[in-house]
Order: C-alpha cells, then structure tokens, then sequence
C-alpha cells in the first residue's frame, strides 16, 4: 500500500521518519513496519557499484556537490549562450524513481530565456547514491523511500554551491519541481533559503506528512506557481491556500502528471515565464 505521487508509488511512513530527524529511514526499519519492498524501492539484494563522481574542480557540465548530511550529489549545470554573466538560475528538481535527465525536453527553453540551469539528482537517486560516512568512507545508499523527506536538504546544497559561482546570480535563484519534486521545490520556498520563485507541477497533499514543511519553524512558502491538471486540481488547491503571495495556480485542460503536463505547450510557457516575469 502507499500514497502516489501521481504514477509513483509511495510508501506510508510514518511520521516520525518524516525528514525532520536527522536520521534516514533504513530498509530494515520500514520492512519491520510492513512496508512492501516493490512499493518503495528499486534496489537490488546487491548494491549498485560507486557511481563514478565529476570532478569537484568542474564548473560546468556534470559537477557534484555535498549536502550537510553526507550525500553527494551528481547534477548538471548548463550556462545559456550568448548571455553574459552573472546569471540567474533555474534549479529543476525531478520527480520519486526519476533522474535529471527527465529536464533534457525544457531546459532548452530556460537557456533560451536567459537562464542558466541545474539539474540534480536527488539523493538515493541516479548517480547521487554516493552518502559520506563520519568515518569517511563513501556508502551506497539506494533507499529512495527513506530518504525521499529529505529533498529540500538537496536544494539547500544546491544553494549553498551556487553562492559559491559568481558566475550565477544567487538573488535571482528559483526553483521549479514536479510531483515529489514540485513539493520540493515549494518547501523550498519556506525553508528560509535564497529562492526567489518556484514552480510546482503536479504537487501532492496526501503524503503521509513528506515533503509538507511540517517540521519548519516560521514556514512561509511564497512564490509559487502551481501547475495541475483538472484531476489533480484538489491537491494543489491545497498546498496554493498555504502559500504567501505573490501565488499562482494554473488548472489546465490537457491531462497528465508531472513531466508529462509539461508536454503541453502553454504548460511549458508558463513554466518558463513565471521566473522570467520575476527579473
């Protein structure tokens, strides 16, 4: 059993997983808790070899970065051309059991806009299953359930390596998610880091508590356009009431959910033009 983030499966966790405790949910801990292994992870009995890391030196192109937590995470970072430094910056957050690779369809348009982007695989996800030890050694963790609470902390590592370009301009920093990536990126908003707007695209309110800002003092998400569906307009309804203005919430006729609502072409533009409009 499990709540979805539209197409992916989710498994209950209960709240005290949730990623407000430092701790990461272990398989061992969610199998005692009647979990199905099919409905929450991927992973093999053997772990996946050590992903092969960029560079730290790399400034372009597959680039990797820490979060506070251990993780090490794998992104890409695509400068627009014929654009002058400093940029803004899009950071696109992709959907439970996905990989950076899902934004290869929009990115172009955000470089054409004029904006640089980076687009990270989550933790547990693609080539970010690399998590530091306090002993120093690099494990593999491919608990994508356990960790899923987790995600604002990656975008709080994104922050914090793009503070660190002055190549970037990190006061016109946004955030643009879907599905478990679009509650992400609107958790983001409220998480008292420097992200100026962010688009969520097919958010959900039915996660057992994950990925809410329950567990965030002072939580004031503001910024925010909500992408839907008409089938999934309650959910996002839900999370828009939270929210501060300057808000939007967009229901379009075309069906789908997450990446797939962005195949529709006034999706996309509104994607776009929602961090554009805030330069």
């Amino acid at each position: 059993m499990g709540r979805d983030f539209g197409s992916e499966r989710l498994p209950l966790v209960h709240r005290d997983h949730l990623w407000g405790r430092l701790g990461v949910v272990s398989r061992r801990t969610l199998l005692a808790g009647g979990v199905g292994v099919a409905a929450m992870l991927t992973a093999c009995e053997d772990p996946p070899p050590a992903p092969r890391l960029p560079s730290v030196d790399s400034v372009v192109g597959d680039i990797t970065y820490r979060t506070a937590d251990g993780f090490q995470i794998v992104a890409t970072f695509t400068p627009p051309g014929d654009v002058l430094p400093p940029w803004p910056v899009v950071v696109l957050l992709h959907q439970f059991h996905g990989t950076r690779a899902q934004w290869s369809g929009i990115t172009p348009d955000l470089l054409a806009a004029g904006f640089a982007v980076l687009a990270p695989d989550a933790r547990a996800h693609g080539q970010s299953i690399g998590r530091w030890t306090a002993s120093g050694d690099l494990e593999i963790t491919t608990d994508r359930a356990g960790t899923l609470g987790h995600w604002v902390r990656d975008v709080e590592a994104a922050c914090n390596w793009i503070a660190l370009r002055s190549e970037i301009d990190s006061e016109r920093l946004h955030v643009g998610g879907v599905s478990a990536g679009a509650n992400a990126a609107w958790v983001a908003t409220g998480a008292q880091l420097p992200v100026r707007r962010a688009v969520a695209v097919s958010p959900r309110f039915d996660t057992q508590g994950l990925l809410l800002g329950n567990e965030i003092q002072n939580f004031r998400p503001s910024g925010v356009l909500f992408q839907t569906d008409k089938s999934e307009a309650l959910q996002a309804q839900a999370l828009f009431g939270r929210t501060e203005e300057p808000r939007h919430i967009e229901v379009y006729d075309a069906s789908g959910h997450g990446m797939d609502l962005l195949d529709d072409r006034r999706a996309r533009r509104d994607f776009v033009a929602w961090f554009a409009d805030a330069r």
